[in-house]
């Protein structure tokens, strides 16, 4: 509550002695900005919220853990100025996402584990957003954005592994992550702050992007000849879904 009350002062405008109109501070108004910036995840530890951290179970055979998940991006970024308030912003991303795994297999009553498996996706990812922006009493801004973006879906990395474990019985298999669709469409929603410092602006931002379709699935497949595990087992179906925080340079 009290961060509420802190930003409606801050966005009130600020009257002039004597008259009614506001005296907000603003920027010099440039119609093309260009700039750079990082991001990395939110809530990377939530399966709620991080669809990457799925499970792969086949009863009294084996189980698949995903322990970890996270990405972090580089991007180019583009914003266009209609006027003081209204813009559109476009950012070119790549996308390193590592993903950590831990096969466990059922042997004399129990499970043992096999070991572990990185795997490392690569992805190239377009937001467009458009922008509604609000002046603040101390010279800087907040900005509301809202948007779609294109992502391309395991353009590089995440090959199938093979695993191997051999003791009284044989297991043998191939650990994947498969995408049903090489692009995929999302929407985004999110917020950030431009801070003025010298001839840059700064802006740290938090954004939330969703897919409400399933695209990828970790796939366990047995190796023949001599396997104990009888059939290609799969996960349920991983949307996109990412909290994100980052910040951006633009001059």
């Amino acid at each position: 509550m009290l961060f509420l009350a802190f930003l409606v002062v801050l966005l009130l405008p600020i009257p002039a002695s004597g008259q009614g109109r506001c005296q907000c501070p603003t920027f010099d108004l440039k119609r093309h900005q260009f700039g750079f910036g990082a991001s990395t995840t939110l809530f990377d530890d939530v399966e709620g919220i991080n669809q990457y951290l799925k499970t792969v179970d086949c009863l009294n055979e084996f189980s698949l853990h995903t322990v970890q998940s996270s990405f972090f991006s580089f991007f180019f970024d583009y914003q266009y100025r209609f006027n003081d308030s209204w813009s559109i912003e476009a950012r070119l991303k790549y996308k390193r996402r590592s993903i950590q795994q831990y096969l466990t297999f059922a042997a004399d009553g129990g499970f043992g584990m096999i070991g572990h498996n990185n795997t490392v996706c690569r992805d190239i990812a377009v937001p467009v957003t458009l922008n509604f922006r609000w002046l603040t009493r101390a010279g800087s801004s907040l900005e509301l954005f809202g948007g779609m973006g294109l992502t391309t879906a395991g353009m590089s990395g995440g090959d199938a592994r093979p695993f191997d474990f051999i003791d009284s019985r044989n297991t043998r298999g191939e650990i994947d992550i498969v995408y049903k669709r090489s692009i995929d469409l999302y929407g985004i929603l999110g917020f950030q702050f431009e801070i003025p410092y010298g001839i840059f602006t700064l802006k740290p931002f938090v954004s939330f992007s969703y897919s409400p379709a399933g695209n990828a699935r970790y796939t366990v497949t047995p190796m023949p000849p001599n396997s104990v595990i009888t059939k290609k087992t799969v996960s349920p179906a991983i949307q996109l879904c990412e909290f994100e925080c980052g910040l951006i340079m633009q001059f």
